[in-house]
């Protein structure tokens, strides 16, 4: 009987340990995009936001809190900006001709539809944390220019390389200004492993740390800002990029650059 009850002590006490795994699994996700656990999700929030206001380009929608029309004003001028930087207009044909900005009480990492996956089903759609939209009308933090970089951009093979432009360009906007997971700025980088550099400009998906760990996340994104403008800088956007719509961008770093992708990255890096 005792060795009944033992078994049944320690078949208890897996079922619990897989629950709470399971239930830590669903909450740290990265298809949870960093959204607190019973927060309205983007697509009840596209359903019962306000619009708030509307310009020629971008509609404004608030949901659960108060949100500056000024937003509007800011979106539009870094489009702009951000297509003459880039020598190319928003793809009306795939995403529309107006931009969406979503700012929620629910959202707690600003993202692009679908995130990681936009380009899965790619729509011209920004949501906010309400911090980063207070910034953005007040010019103190360039996430908002990351977003919408990210609807210009919306195709690419290389996470970094996507990544790192669309810091670029929201940089170009507020230069110094806080962006990403690194609200004070790059005025004190973090520290870049190899881990992280295995990804530049590769076609490797991002890693899970990404999303879970924040010190990880906020290194990958400076990093991949750090090589990005690099290679701007070292052969001009136009150059770059060819680079950024190949399908292969690793095969094109030594005929575009005439350098190996290891040789460019520890040249970003000094």
């Amino acid at each position: 009987m005792r060795d009944v009850d033992a078994w049944s002590m320690r078949a208890r006490s897996r079922h619990l340990f897989v629950a709470v795994v399971v239930a830590f699994s669903c909450f740290s996700a990265p298809g949870a995009f960093g959204q607190r656990r019973g927060a309205a999700s983007d697509e009840q929030i596209v359903q019962e936001a306000q619009l708030v206001t509307s310009g020629a380009r971008v509609d404004l929608f608030q949901h659960g809190i108060a949100v500056d029309q000024a937003l509007v004003t800011a979106a539009e001028s870094a489009l702009a900006r951000m297509e003459g930087l880039l020598g190319w207009k928003l793809d009306e044909a795939t995403l529309g001709s107006r931009v969406r900005i979503y700012v929620s009480a629910s959202t707690t990492i600003s993202h692009v539809w679908r995130g990681y996956n936009h380009p899965s089903d790619p729509k011209a759609i920004v949501f906010l944390i309400p911090r980063v939209a207070d910034a953005a009308v007040r010019g103190t933090n360039a996430t908002y220019g990351h977003e919408l970089a990210h609807l210009l951009t919306w195709r690419y093979a290389s996470h970094t390389l996507r990544e790192g432009l669309a810091d670029y360009l929201a940089l170009q906007l507020h230069p110094g200004a806080g962006v990403g997971p690194s609200p004070q700025g790059y005025g004190s980088p973090p520290s870049v492993t190899l881990e992280i550099e295995e990804y530049l400009g590769t076609t490797m998906p991002p890693p899970a740390a990404v999303t879970a760990n924040p010190a990880f996340r906020r290194a990958y994104y400076f990093a991949s800002y750090r090589f990005v403008r690099y290679l701007i800088e070292r052969a001009g956007i136009a150059v770059f990029l060819k680079l950024y719509d190949a399908n292969d961008p690793e095969s094109e770093f030594q005929p575009l650059y005439g350098a190996s992708r290891k040789e460019l990255i520890a040249a970003a890096a000094k």
